[in-house]
Order: C-alpha cells, then structure tokens, then sequence
C-alpha cells in the first residue's frame, strides 16, 4: 500500500525560536496530540538529532506503538522523526516560518499502513481521525503559544 501524508497549519503569535522550544520539549507532544498517552525518552538523550522516543496513542480502539527517532533538528525553523519500530511505518515533523503575526506551525506525518485487506480498510478509517486529530494539535498549540 503506498504512503499517506497529511499536513495541517496554523499560525501563531510567537516568535519561531518560542514556538520551536515548546516542541523541543518532548513533554508537550502528548499535552497537544490527542490519543498519543506516551511520548518517552528512551536513554539519557531527550533532544536533537539521534533522540529516541517510546510512543504510545490508540487509534480506533487499538493501542499503537512505536519507537520514533528524531532526525532532523534545525533550530529554529525543523523538528522531524521518523520510526524505528512499531506496526504502522511513519515519519512526520514540525516545520515553523515566519509569517504575520509571528510563526506559521506546519505539523506533517506520513505513514505507511500494514500491508493487506485489513490495512487498506484500517487506513481508510483513519484517515479522517488523523486530520482531525492534526488540526484539533495545532489549535491546541497556537492557544498554548499564545498565553
């Protein structure tokens, strides 16, 4: 089955070194990102490129996990992971740009469902809880950025 990307924006009165620290602050994602309970360092590395991170979220009923590592760590302006282990292959970041009134948040993840019948139908009923779970995040983000 072949990849699926979603992305969500929104934009923020905060500057993009403001907006990149809170993300760079493995303790909000499961703050901000409905359904993810667990967004937990693995090892004594909880920043920057080679952090690793056990991940938990449920999506219809099923609890998923993973392992994601960060990639890519550009400060101010790039966070991304991508996933080491776990059912559903993803990869995914934040990416933020200046833009009146302060930073533009783009959240994007793409991921591969498991290959077969049931996979197809799993990502078909996904694909709805992911945006919606993606614009309700970065809702949640801005308000947080802006108090």
């Amino acid at each position: 089955m072949a990849k699926l990307e979603f992305s969500a924006a929104v934009t923020a009165k905060a500057s993009p070194e403001r907006a990149f620290d809170y993300f760079a602050d493995h303790r909000h994602v499961a703050e901000v990102l409905e359904g993810v309970s667990r967004w937990e360092p693995i090892g004594g590395k909880t920043r920057g490129t080679g952090a690793r991170y056990r991940v938990e979220m449920r999506a219809l009923g099923l609890p998923l996990q993973n392992v994601l590592r960060l990639n890519r760590w550009r400060r101010p302006r790039e966070i991304g992971w991508i996933s080491e282990s776990g059912l559903i292959k993803q990869e995914g970041g934040f990416t933020f740009h200046e833009a009146p009134p302060g930073v533009r948040i783009e959240l994007r993840i793409a991921y591969e469902p498991p290959a077969s019948v049931l996979g197809a139908a799993i990502a078909k009923r996904l694909d709805w809880l992911v945006r919606q779970r993606m614009e309700h995040a970065l809702e949640r983000i801005r308000q947080n950025l802006e108090s």
